[in-house]
């Protein structure tokens, strides 16, 4: 069986298309509702390839080296 993706898309403040992916569910839902507050679109997505889907920014937030360099607040 696949892992389960926890994939937020949304568009930012500034316009572009963020590709978030997590690796807890509970991660997601705190990201997902500081960018509902913001007013900003999302969806959850069920896949994501790098190669074959389009985003402006991808950021695996699993990865403490790209955790450390996000700032949500950035975007929203």
């Amino acid at each position: 069986m696949a892992d389960i993706r926890y994939l937020l898309e949304f568009k930012a403040a500034t316009g572009f298309k963020v590709v978030l992916e997590f690796g807890r569910e509970d991660s997601f839902n705190v990201n997902r509702e500081r960018v509902e507050e913001a007013g900003l679109e999302w969806k959850r997505l069920s896949n994501f390839n790098v190669n074959f889907d389009s985003a402006d920014l991808f950021m695996d937030m699993r990865s403490p080296e790209c955790a450390s360099q996000f700032d949500l607040d950035d975007w929203l």
